[in-house]
C-alpha cells in the first residue's frame, strides 16, 4: 500500500512554537504594525501569511505589497535564527529517526505542510534532514491549501494520505482534504474530547506507520473549512486565496 504522509512542522517534529512565535511577534513590529492581537486561534487560517495581512489591514486600511510581505517573512527567518542561533530547537522525540525509516521504506512518500514562511521553515528542516516537498505559507494562505499544495507536489495517487499535526487547524486540513490524521501532544485537548486517543502520541517511536489513523469526528466538532477553499489552484498558477 502506497501512503503519503504530510508533516506539520512547529509543535509537531520541533518544539519551535514559542520561537516562532516571538520572531513573528517583532517581524509585525519591524513591518510597522503595533495593533497585533496575538490570540492566533481567533483568525480564519493559522498561516503566517493570512495572520500577517490581517493585522497589515488593521493597521494601515490595505492589503500589504508584494515587497511588504517578503520584508516581513525575511525579518521573521531572521529574527527566529537569532532566537535560536544559541540553544537551537528541539525535536519532538523520535522525529528524526521516524522520518529516516520512512525515507528507507519504497511504501512511504513523505511531503511538508506549514503555516509558516518559506525562508524560516528551510531552517528549522535543515537540522532534520528532511527529504520530500515542502509547501508553506509563502505559496498559500489558507491552512487547507498548503495541505493541498503538499499532496499535489509529491505526485502520487496514493493508496492513502496520512497527515501530522498537533492543532485544530490540522485537523480541520486533514477533513478538508479526505486525509487520515495523527496527532501529537501530551493530551487531545487541542483537538477535541471527541479525538481518539489511539491516534494521539508523544513520541514518534511509538508510531507505527502502517496502523489505521482513520478519523470520524461527530457532526459539528471539527469547524468546516471555508466556502471559499474550493478556489485552490496549485502551484505555478497564482492561487485565489491571496485575493
Amino acid at each position: 500500500m502506497s501512503t503519503l504522509i504530510v508533516f506539520d512542522i512547529d509543535g509537531t517534529l520541533l518544539r519551535s512554537v514559542a520561537p516562532h512565535q516571538e520572531a513573528f511577534i517583532g517581524a509585525l513590529r519591524d513591518s510597522g504594525l503595533d495593533d497585533i492581537d496575538s490570540a492566533w486561534g481567533g483568525y480564519a487560517h493559522h498561516t503566517d501569511s493570512w495572520i500577517f495581512r490581517e493585522v497589515f489591514r488593521r493597521n494601515t486600511g490595505a492589503l500589504p505589497t508584494e515587497a511588504q510581505t517578503q520584508f516581513f517573512s525575511d525579518r521573521l527567518h531572521e529574527r527566529f535564527v537569532a532566537g535560536t542561533e544559541r540553544d537551537g530547537v528541539a525535536q519532538i522525540p523520535g522525529a528524526a529517526a521516524f522520518l529516516r525509516k520512512l525515507a528507507e521504506s519504497p511504501e512511504y512518500t513523505v511531503a511538508f505542510a506549514t503555516g509558516g514562511m518559506r525562508e524560516v521553515t528551510a531552517v528549522k528542516l535543515a537540522p532534520l534532514d528532511a527529504v520530500g516537498p515542502v509547501a508553506t505559507a509563502s505559496e498559500h494562505t489558507f491552512r487547507e491549501h498548503v495541505v493541498r499544495e503538499a499532496i499535489h507536489q509529491a505526485g502520487g495517487p496514493f493508496d492513502r494520505v496520512v497527515a501530522v499535526g498537533d492543532g485544530p487547524w490540522d485537523v480541520r486540513a486533514a477533513v478538508a482534504t479526505g486525509s487520515q490524521f495523527i496527532g501529537i501532544g501530551e493530551t487531545v485537548a487541542p483537538f477535541g474530547d471527541w479525538f481518539p486517543t489511539t491516534h494521539l502520541f508523544t513520541s514518534f517511536d511509538d508510531v507505527d506507520p502502517a496502523a489505521d489513523f482513520t478519523l470520524t469526528p461527530p457532526p459539528g466538532q471539527v469547524t468546516a473549512d471555508p466556502d471559499t477553499d474550493d478556489i485552490f489552484a496549485a502551484r505555478p498558477l497564482a492561487c485565489r486565496c491571496w485575493a
